[in-house]
């Protein structure tokens, strides 16, 4: 160092323009050899450097594990509920078709009882034709007896009366000569 202070005041004199790069050349040399002079002191230190460097490798290294491991849970995790929510869609499609199944059962039962009932309505309407055909027919019929009676007694009536009165004699008229 004390060689380049003397150094400083000869370029002094002869250039003011060189002494400004000569500076910045001076402390550019300093600088790397006061580097040196740290790196050289500090192997201990560089020993540390490395330990903590390792540590935190070795703590990145954790991290990554730990992170690999929390990603593989999430995954699992997703996978789970995946063959859940997979599980619950065949649940409700086997559900749905088994309502389904039931509706057409209910609905085939429906028709079945609706066919019979038109049937039966059907069988109605003819029983009641029926009747009241044969309540008209019972109705003509006793018409027809009181009118058949009515006449019928009036018959006998005029044959009781008829034989009731004295019978007329008639005279025997003469035969005719035979001619």
């Amino acid at each position: 160092m004390a060689r380049a202070k003397a150094k400083k005041p000869a370029k002094k004199k002869v250039v003011a323009k060189k002494k400004v790069v000569a500076k910045k050349k001076v402390v550019a040399k300093k600088k790397p050899a006061a580097k040196k002079k740290v790196v050289k002191k500090s192997a201990a230190g560089a020993a540390k450097k490395k330990a903590a460097a390792a540590k935190k490798k070795a703590a990145a290294a954790k991290k990554k594990v730990a992170a690999a491991k929390k990603k593989a849970a999430a995954a699992a995790k997703r996978k789970v509920l995946a063959a859940k929510k997979k599980a619950a869609a065949a649940k409700k499609k086997a559900a749905a078709a088994k309502a389904a199944e039931a509706r057409n059962k209910v609905k085939a039962q429906i028709a079945a009882v609706s066919s019979a009932l038109k049937a039966a309505k059907a069988e109605l309407a003819v029983v009641v034709k029926r009747e009241q055909a044969i309540v008209k027919m019972a109705a003509a019929k006793e018409q027809a007896v009181a009118k058949f009676l009515e006449k019928w007694t009036k018959q006998q009536m005029a044959k009781i009366a008829k034989s009731m009165k004295p019978k007329k004699r008639r005279k025997k008229r003469p035969a005719k000569a035979a001619a």
